[in-house]
């Protein structure tokens, strides 16, 4: 709606700037969006052209910013990347303050930060002018190709050397900061305003070393892959599911097993133990969850593995290590049931290792987890800490505390003078046994059973309200820039 709206106000008012000359001749063209053409300049809001000369490349950017703050300065970007993502790009970029002259300048994308490279500007850029005119931002520049080398050694790897390789091409606008001219992040919702990326690897050759300088027309532009509303709202989704698999269902999974062997130890619940029975159903309904999740997360990031920035700030560095540490907890947790099926009989006498091991592997992945929810609290996609500052932090890590107290105060209610000699529990249960890390024998009488179901019904409740104020939180965060 928001688009149909604003292509209707070029159609009215500024059909005829957008610059075709010498498309697919002398130059190369990109326009934006696809439906973009010579004879439809009323659907163009943006466009790139450029061509190949003896001393450089020649480039023009041009954009509509009447659907941008006309109260504030406004820039165009063009990037060249590796691989159709914001990191890693060589940027030149143009800004146009409301009153006097613009700025033309070479910036580097680390990641979701860009960083204006004042030196390589000097040396790369030359006749650089902008102009707003009309609603419509034009800025010329031309790109000294072999003035790279005199790039200062610090900045070097931010150059692309545009002739060793092909580039796609990343183009974005936006706003700036009226007194220094730094530019504001672009959109981040599926609208005009959002960056475009080409599908086709472009070559900029001007005829050295055997190759053949091409020109291109290009009309396959992308903003992204899936779309960004879907990829909120799985962001969102994915969290939620997680947060109930793991401090919902795993805690209580954890607690169940460790503390309520000998509750229940002439009943059973659909053919086994009780406490087995609800142990493994838990676990088994987080595990799907966790694999949903995950899956989920890595299709709408185009199965890209999240790697630290150079500058790896504290925010990028959290990113990072939340992408490990969720594996972590996953890997683990899928190895749980593949254990269990390769446990010993309660008379092993290597019984002992398999019940430590089970118990550890569990208490290590709960951890890995509850570590990679903390880190998830200043990414973007959550907004966590942006929009609520440090309160989620507190939530979680009360949360934490608490269920380390649960376990505490279970592990007093369940001490037990009794000796634990038996090796089998209820019918034979195969995960009843000595040596383990429980404190009582699951045939021994239970001691101060209703302080026990008090306990987990009190951890149940609390787990479910962290889980269930986060989820509101989240939610809330989407449908304010999401809708």
């Amino acid at each position: 709606m928001l688009t149909n709206a604003f292509l209707l106000i070029l159609s009215i008012s500024f059909a005829n700037a957008i610059n075709f000359e010498g498309c697919n001749v002398t130059h190369s063209c990109w326009f934006h969006p696809p439906e973009c053409y010579l004879n439809e300049r009323a659907k163009c809001i943006s466009g790139v052209r450029w061509a190949m000369e003896p001393d450089g490349l020649y480039i023009q950017l041009q954009t509509y910013a009447i659907d941008l703050d006309r109260t504030r300065p406004v820039y165009a970007a063009l990037g060249f990347s590796y691989n159709q993502r914001m990191n890693d790009d060589t940027v030149v970029e143009c800004v146009q303050p409301l009153q006097g002259e613009g700025k033309v300048r070479v910036s580097f994308n680390d990641e979701t930060s860009n960083y204006v490279l004042y030196q390589a500007t000097d040396v790369l850029l030359e006749n650089g002018t902008t102009r707003l005119e009309d609603g419509l931002l034009t800025c010329d520049v031309k790109l000294k190709l072999d003035n790279v080398l005199l790039v200062a050694n610090e900045s070097q790897f931010m150059i692309h050397d545009l002739e060793s390789q092909p580039y796609y091409l990343l183009f974005a606008r936006g706003n700036a900061n009226p007194y220094t001219l730094e530019k504001d992040i672009h959109s981040v919702n599926d609208n005009p305003q959002f960056p475009w990326m080409t599908q086709e690897m472009v070559s900029f050759c001007r005829g050295h070393h055997g190759c053949t300088p091409k020109t291109y027309m290009l009309v396959d532009g992308i903003q992204s892959r899936v779309e960004r509303y879907w990829r909120y709202r799985i962001a969102v989704l994915h969290g939620i599911a997680l947060i109930f698999a793991w401090w919902v269902l795993g805690s209580s999974a954890i607690l169940i097993a460790r503390f309520f062997k000998p509750l229940f130890p002439r009943k059973k619940l659909l053919g086994t133990a009780v406490w087995f029975q609800l142990h493994r159903d838990l676990f088994l309904i987080s595990l799907v969850l966790q694999i949903l999740a995950v899956f989920f997360i890595f299709w709408q990031a185009s199965w890209v593995w999240y790697e630290c920035s150079y500058q790896c700030t504290l925010k990028d560095f959290s990113k990072k290590m939340h992408a490990i540490t969720g594996m972590i907890a996953m890997v683990l947790a899928l190895t749980q049931p593949l254990l269990a099926l390769l446990r010993p009989s309660p008379s092993s006498e290597y019984r002992y290792i398999f019940n430590w091991t089970h118990w550890l592997i569990g208490m290590t992945a709960w951890s890995f987890a509850s570590a990679t929810m903390v880190l998830s609290l200043a990414m973007g996609k959550t907004g966590l800490n942006s929009y609520y500052g440090y309160a989620p932090n507190w939530i979680m890590g009360a949360y934490i505390l608490f269920f380390i107290g649960c376990n505490i105060v279970m592990e007093m209610l369940a001490t037990n003078n009794d000796v634990r000699m038996e090796k089998n529990g209820p019918s034979g249960m195969a995960l009843s046994h000595l040596n383990g890390p429980t404190v009582e024998s699951p045939l021994a009488p239970p001691t101060r059973s209703t302080a026990r179901l008090a306990v987990f019904f009190l951890h149940l409740i609390v787990a479910l309200g962290v889980a269930i104020t986060i989820t509101v939180m989240l939610v809330t965060i989407l449908y304010s820039h999401s809708p």
